[in-house]
């Protein structure tokens, strides 16, 4: 009897179904820029029956909506976001979502500093532009589906500090070589240290980057995709887009796919950027597409956790866990851009206000952050 019932107990365990394996995440990465400007803005020119910017501004030709999801098809990317200057009319012209483009609506909103309104298809009261206000504006963004990000933060800055919830940082504004003394002054280290403040204070949010374009004379170097931001999305459409921008699921590349950016992922098992990790995990780095690139990872209060490794393939992994006391980390990748030779020689020339002397020009690749506990 007690032969039978030992038979029947091995039976059963023998019987029992395996515990299924985890499944990875359903969606797929997609490209797009969610930064971009057409003839909609004040500060861009399209003829002489331009409504809002007169002849006087022939520098500042730039694109109809059906030009720039042309350009972005061109690039490889998978989707735009047409951010005018307080304007949605974007949204209902013929060219928005042409070429197989998926369109992104929103409009950057000028309060004290830039806010991207993604996801916006009406124009929200920001009554005083106070805090409570805007406070009570990006709830009302949330509950129609949107974000609330703030654009390029120190120029101009954004005022709000971090009394104002966002839910995505433009840590990447225009090519990160494109600064003074050219024609801009985006502090891009500055705008990524303003993120890892939120980072450092437990707070979840995504760091994206964006062309800003606006004109013609700036196409080749600063036109759709320069940079591109990658989402994980779980649908191919503006929905799945802004719910994976929600989650931190993007990484952000110098040039789009079409021009040979690379791709730079941070991963374990089934959890990727975004999500939260056990410590004792091991993370892996992955770089597509950048040999002889150099790769680091950054934890709180912005120091490195982590390398700096050389890139020694096409194909290129590195492994790293996380030390004790910290709560986020993201991959960075770059170039050697002599960094320390041109603080040197750069700033008794020009002075210091530069943002060229100092920032880290050469960034090829950056994830947003996993978080770990």
């Amino acid at each position: 009897m007690r032969r039978a019932l030992l038979c029947l107990i091995v039976l059963l365990v023998c019987a029992a179904p395996a515990a299924a394996a985890p499944k990875p995440p359903q969606g797929q990465w997609l490209a797009g820029d969610l930064h971009v400007h057409t003839c909609y803005s004040h500060d861009v020119w399209c003829g002489f029956d331009d409504d809002n910017t007169g002849p006087e501004d022939i520098n500042t030709l730039g694109h109809t909506v059906g030009d720039d999801f042309l350009l972005a098809s061109v690039r490889g990317l998978d989707f735009l976001a047409i951010t005018d200057h307080q304007d949605i009319r974007s949204q209902s012209d013929p060219g928005f979502g042409a070429n197989g483009v998926i369109p992104v609506p929103g409009y950057e909103n000028s309060l004290h500093g830039h806010g991207q309104m993604l996801g916006a298809r009406r124009i929200y009261d920001n009554g005083d532009s106070g805090t409570a206000a805007v406070t009570a504006m990006q709830q009302a963004l949330h509950a129609d589906g949107g974000l609330l990000q703030a654009n390029h933060p120190s120029d101009p800055l954004w005022a709000y500090g971090y009394d104002v919830p966002v839910d995505t940082v433009e840590v990447w504004n225009l090519p990160r070589f494109y600064q003074e003394p050219f024609p801009s002054n985006s502090d891009n280290d500055w705008a990524v240290n303003y993120w890892q403040g939120w980072l450092d204070r437990g707070v979840h949010v995504t760091a994206t980057g964006g062309s800003d374009s606006h004109w013609r004379i700036t196409d080749s170097q600063q036109g759709p995709g320069n940079p591109t931001t990658w989402v994980f999305a779980r649908t191919p459409d503006a929905a799945g887009i802004l719910d994976g921008l929600r989650r931190g699921r993007t990484f952000i590349t110098w040039q789009p796919p079409s021009l040979g950016g690379p791709k730079l992922f941070l991963e374990s098992g089934t959890r990727m950027t975004g999500d939260t990790f056990p410590r004792k995990d091991a993370i892996t780095a992955r770089v597509e597409g950048a040999p002889g690139a150099t790769l680091r990872i950054i934890g709180n209060g912005g120091k490195v956790i982590s390398g700096p490794v050389a890139v020694t393939g096409a194909t290129f992994t590195h492994s790293f866990k996380v030390p004790k006391g910290t709560t986020w980390a993201y991959a960075e990748l770059y170039g050697d851009d002599q960094q320390d030779t041109r603080q040197q020689t750069c700033e008794p020339v020009v002075g210091s206000g530069t943002t060229y002397c100092r920032n880290r020009i050469a960034l090829l690749a950056m994830t947003s952050a996993i978080y770990v506990k």
